[in-house]
């Protein structure tokens, strides 16, 4: 019998120095390398490690829509749900308006009218709602049925849900006045390959109009007169509308082709390394708070009985140190207040804060670490404050470690043979901090 002899060389060392190359769903796992991960979610990796993200806390309160009205000195928290609009003040104490019931969901804007703080309520299916916190609401019967608004020099410029096509806007200095003649409200109709109106927005001295496959441009300084209409950007993708949102020195929006960032004047994609990953729909939301965009979308994650499938079943968070992804939470609208991020999760009002307690994964793609010939996997070191399972992919078969938190690296004996490497790291922790992996490794010879 002939006897060949194995000989094993010298360790090769391999290490992560940050987690800050994110996601990338775009590309084959096997092009990938060590630093990008394949899958993740509940992580924040913006600083280079990983971290918790901030999460949501209930306020037991049934909603479906929420905004803040500001009324002199005093700020009232105000919530839709099932028709009826509620208010609450500094007293805590949480009243109805009463003489309203709504048929759709309806979206508020403050406004000072005739020298008093309103709040003007709109739907979809319902007329115009004001109310100046004292007296009773009341309905403006001549109003659009309104899907979103923008005041810009004085004047509401509105998108409705029964004429499409038409762009309105109310009298100068009175948003109640929808009379059509030159010199009070009145209506542009844009019927082209852009299809309908979905959003208004008033930003660098111009009124956008975005519609379902394009942006057109309104400039309307002065006299109805003079208002000009420009078409700006057409695309082959639908644009959802709640998805819309300012961000500063630019707006943000989904489409069926992916993200996009607009600067007034053109149109680009972001984002392009979680194709595959995120697929927003018709049911996406988003608003900016605190320089950041806020996406709720859904996502094409791996099944996972540990969530519970929902219309939107993910967060996008972008910025500009970069973006984090939550699963979790099934979000139906935000509404930044001020310092405050609300969200209507599950049917109910939720305030951003805390750390997110859901479980958070992080999931290293399967490559070859540069050689297509077998090695041994010998050790793998990681930094970890807190708990975490960590499972090792060789080729076709896997392996689970459980790894104590401690705060320094702790050493993972593998030792297994195999082409291709992979791990997962999963925690439940809500306030993780991990880093620095490293893995040795060295080629077998026969």
């Amino acid at each position: 019998m002939k006897y060949i002899k194995v000989k094993q060389r010298a360790s090769s060392r391999i290490s992560v120095p940050n987690f800050l190359s994110g996601v990338n769903t775009a590309y084959d796992q096997s092009v990938l390398s060590l630093s990008v991960a394949a899958n993740c979610y509940n992580f924040d990796f913006t600083s280079g490690a990983l971290k918790g993200s901030l999460g949501f806390i209930s306020q037991n309160i049934k909603a479906d829509s929420v905004w803040i009205y500001h009324n002199g000195s005093e700020q009232y928290l105000m919530y839709s749900y099932g028709g009826e609009v509620f208010y609450k003040g500094k007293s805590g104490i949480t009243n109805k308006l009463e003489g309203i019931k709504l048929n759709g969901v309806p979206k508020a804007i403050g406004y000072r009218l005739y020298g008093e703080d309103v709040v003007l309520i709109c739907s979809p299916s319902d007329n115009m709602v004001v109310w100046n916190g004292v007296d009773p609401a009341y309905y403006v019967s001549s109003s659009p049925l309104i899907t979103s608004m923008a005041m810009h020099y004085e004047r509401m410029f509105v998108s409705t849900s029964n004429e499409v096509n038409t762009l309105w806007f109310s009298d100068d200095l009175d948003p109640t006045n929808w009379n059509t003649d030159m010199t009070e409200g009145g209506f542009i109709e844009l019927a082209d390959e852009r299809g309908a109106l979905i959003k208004v927005l008033s930003f660098l001295n111009y009124v956008y109009i975005f519609r379902e496959r394009g942006i057109s441009r309104l400039t309307a300084y002065a006299e109805q007169s003079e208002f000009t209409v420009s078409n700006l950007f057409v695309t082959g993708g639908k644009i959802y509308p709640e998805s819309i949102a300012l961000c500063g020195d630019k707006v943000i929006f989904a489409s069926s082709d992916g993200l996009f960032t607009f600067d007034g004047v053109s149109a680009r994609r972001i984002l392009t390394n979680l194709d595959g990953l995120i697929a927003p729909d018709e049911n996406c939301v988003a608003t900016y708070h605190g320089g950041k965009y806020y996406l709720a979308l859904k996502a094409n994650f791996e099944s996972d009985s540990r969530f519970k499938s929902g219309t939107n079943n993910a967060i996008l968070i972008y910025g500009d140190n970069g973006y984090t992804l939550m699963r979790g939470y099934d979000v139906s609208g935000f509404y930044s207040g001020g310092d405050t991020l609300y969200a209507i999760i599950d049917g109910k009002l939720h305030v951003q804060g805390g750390k997110c307690s859901l479980p958070k994964r992080w999931t290293v793609p399967q490559t070859d670490l540069g050689s297509g010939r077998v090695k041994r996997i010998k050790v793998l070191y990681i930094d970890t404050k807190t708990d975490i399972t960590l499972t090792v992919h060789i080729d076709e078969k896997s392996k689970q470690f459980f790894v104590a938190g401690k705060g320094t690296a702790s050493r993972i004996n593998i030792n297994m043979p195999g082409r291709k490497f992979g791990m997962t790291v999963d925690c439940a922790a809500a306030d993780p901090l991990i880093s620095r992996p490293q893995l040795t490794f060295s080629f077998i010879d026969k």
